[in-house]
């Protein structure tokens, strides 16, 4: 007890100001096959909705088509974790507030949301955050190296951090965090700044995928399969780890925690790792929720014989809402590579119902993914007289030639899809072939895509 107290202390004393809270919550992809994401976000959404933080200062972009989608089993609804047969589960997307959806969940939004720009988004919500706020941003989705998807393009490292590196000349925050959940996901932070007060952790590193978790069959909920994975192994590591944190734990020991349990994949932080001393609750909301229900529960549930889990997000303090569960259970379910799952999603949603949409989804899935891999084993070949180009450290990629080619594609092959995104690593070695000249691999793609 001794230790929490001097914990409180020294954070009270380090800002006798409170801070407020902003968050920014994206869902990046579409379609049912990507159920996780949506389902990712919107129990961060409850997770800050709880913890106190103002809705007004909670941004959601999503595009908003799994819990109504004819795909789904539990029409009107989304689960983050299974549930046992008889045991309903929560459904995270009640109460979760939408702001930018369908056509609107780009990288311009994002990033008109995060650097405070109302401009051309018909009153929609954005950052209106000072000098004394702490903001969190969390996205949710698929991603190559040095790339982030959205559902019709994406999103290059250098936009991203550029974003970050504006926010801070506009003194938008005292402190930010960022949570990333995708494929890659550790090249994107690689040039960002370890001065601007910016620390970020991410789910993958910049060689390898992120895995999607409570896949089939542990798909389901009171005793239904939902059809595909429910959540992404990293977020929900670190959103169950929220659910059940006590107020003394520090962004640090989550950390630890999240990259103890994440067994798929290596989780990496970046920038100024200083902020790691404070407590969660000082990103992820101090409200009463976060410091009194939420451990309360927990506290009560967990001094049963078994570990126990909260069932209702708001309030929180009856056992008969907690739910029997095995330690780091979304570890030792199934799971599957994060480019894989759309398409094992499909395949058994199609083997199980017959249902035409899925069956479209499998097979443009599969061309897709044929396409992908014969134009960058092309390409490659044109620039290096080989499908394959060895690269052996990721942590000193080419981001200018890589950017370079990256736009490249676009303008010449078209947007990056998912299928693609897989490449992205193909452009990495090129520009390590071409010693950072991307001319070379600028007239192959032309040739190729052409």
């Amino acid at each position: 007890m001794l230790s929490i107290a001097l914990a409180s202390a020294a954070y009270a004393a380090k800002d006798n100001d409170v801070a407020d809270h902003w968050a920014v919550l994206v869902a990046g992809s579409s379609g049912f096959g990507n159920y996780r994401h949506q389902a990712d976000v919107c129990h961060a959404y409850q997770i800050f909705k709880r913890a106190g933080v103002p809705e007004s200062q909670i941004i959601t972009l999503a595009v908003d088509d799994i819990a109504h989608s004819s795909e789904n089993p539990f029409p009107g609804k989304i689960f983050n974790q299974p549930t046992a047969a008889g045991v309903p589960g929560v459904d995270v997307y009640a109460g979760c507030v939408i702001d930018y959806s369908g056509t609107q969940v780009t990288p311009e939004t994002f990033t008109k949301v995060l650097t405070g720009d109302a401009t051309g988004l018909n009153g929609g919500k954005v950052l209106k955050s000072t000098s004394s706020s702490r903001v969190f941003v969390n996205f949710v989705d698929h991603g190559g190296v040095d790339i982030i998807g959205f559902p019709e393009t994406t999103m290059h490292a250098k936009e991203l951090v550029g974003a970050l590196q504006t926010m801070n000349t506009k003194q938008m925050y005292k402190e930010l965090v960022f949570y990333l959940e995708a494929c890659e996901s550790g090249s994107m932070f690689l040039n960002l700044p370890a001065n601007i007060r910016i620390y970020a952790t991410t789910a993958a590193n910049a060689a390898e995928s992120s895995w999607g978790t409570y896949c089939m069959p542990d798909d389901m909920v009171d005793g239904k399969h939902v059809g595909s994975c429910l959540g992404d192994l990293y977020s929900v590591n670190w959103m169950q780890d929220t659910d059940k944190a006590l107020p003394s734990e520090t962004l640090g020991k989550q950390y630890e925690r999240v990259k103890q349990l994440t067994t798929k994949s290596h989780v990496l932080q970046f920038g100024d790792e200083t902020i790691t001393s404070e407590p969660v609750t000082a990103f992820e909301g101090d409200g009463p929720a976060a410091v009194e229900a939420a451990p309360q529960c927990y506290a009560m549930c967990s001094s049963l014989p078994t570990m126990f889990k909260c069932l209702s997000f708001s309030p929180c303090a009856q056992c008969s809402e907690c739910q029997t569960v095995e330690e780091d259970s979304a570890s030792a379910a199934a799971s599957l590579p994060s480019a894989d799952a759309a398409l094992s999603s499909a395949f058994h949603r199609f083997i199980t119902t017959g249902s035409d949409k899925a069956a479209t989804e499998l097979m443009r899935g599969v061309q897709a993914r044929q396409l992908a891999k014969t134009r960058f084993d092309a390409i490659s070949r044109k620039v290096a007289n080989r499908a394959a180009v060895e690269l052996d450290a990721y942590d000193n990629i080419e981001h200018d030639c890589h950017f370079a080619a990256y736009k490249a594609y676009k303008e010449t092959c078209g947007e990056w899809d998912v299928e693609a995104l897989v490449h992205s690593t193909t452009l990495a070695k090129l520009c390590k072939h071409t010693r950072g000249d991307s001319r070379e691999i600028t007239a192959a793609m032309k040739s190729v895509c052409a």
